[in-house]
């Protein structure tokens, strides 16, 4: 059973939060609530949680600083960001900082589902990590556990680098640091395994999500799109969206799918 914490100024928001996650069959255990940032980091100061629900603005100590405290009490700590509209801005900036994800109020129950069962999945696979590598003896056998990890394991973890990050901008050559692989390793492990290129992928992932949020927010306009996407440039964005859908963003929102 996971622990969260749920941080919102806002008492109907909290309230529908709560009762939401309390109706899902997760292994998830609202542990606490609090209605600013300060009481909600007193009590991760105190007490071991896993996941952390927070408003980005709240009294006190909004939600990134609180993120940004947590970080340096509970560095395994999983933060999930509740965002309004006018909110994006500093949403996309949190998702650069490698927040899990986030909620855009209002919260519906199908949005607070698919994530979190996303997170539930992430913790135990961390899990799982962590108990494998416990049995493994010291002296240098779990660097060679990953050395020897097969291309299979390495693109299922390249996968959910990307999902995590896709707001982010990431260059083949970004992952590959990250993974201490060289760049041309990554881009043989996608022609294999996904049979598209590094690029094609990482664009598919960006355009779904970029689908996902019209379908959420069709108020939002084609440059905030872009540039919470890490396009930049919203011509760009339009003609890759074009490319990968067959119709523009402003056709999409009008159901020309």
């Amino acid at each position: 059973m996971y622990t969260a914490i749920i941080a919102e100024d806002s008492k109907p928001i909290l309230r529908n939060i709560e009762a939401l996650m309390q109706s899902m069959e997760l292994p998830v255990r609202i542990a606490a609530t609090a209605s600013n940032g300060l009481d909600a980091l007193e009590y991760i100061k105190a007490n071991p949680v896993d996941i952390l629900l927070t408003d980005i603005r709240m009294p006190k100590l909004d939600g990134l600083a609180l993120i940004g405290e947590c970080r340096l009490v509970n560095p395994a700590l999983k933060a999930v960001l509740i965002s309004g509209y006018s909110d994006f801005e500093y949403t996309r900036k949190a998702l650069n900082l490698q927040v899990f994800d986030y909620l855009l109020k209002p919260v519906e129950r199908q949005q607070l589902a698919e994530v979190m069962q996303r997170l539930v999945a992430h913790l135990e696979e961390q899990q799982e990590e962590q108990q494998s590598t416990a049995k493994e003896l010291p002296d240098g056998i779990a660097e060679l556990r990953q050395r020897k990890k097969s291309g299979e394991e390495l693109f299922g973890q390249l996968e959910q680098y990307l999902q995590q990050h896709r707001y982010s901008q990431l260059s083949i050559t970004d992952v590959a640091l990250k993974f201490h692989v060289s760049p041309s390793y990554v881009s043989r492990i996608f022609k294999k395994y996904s049979h598209q290129t590094f690029v094609h992928y990482t664009m598919q992932l960006k355009i779904a999500e970029a689908c996902r949020l019209i379908t959420l927010r069709p108020e939002l306009k084609v440059k905030e799109l872009s540039e919470l996407l890490s396009f930049g440039d919203q011509h760009y964005f339009s003609k890759v969206f074009k490319e990968y859908t067959g119709v523009s963003p402003t056709e999409y929102k009008g159901g020309e799918r």
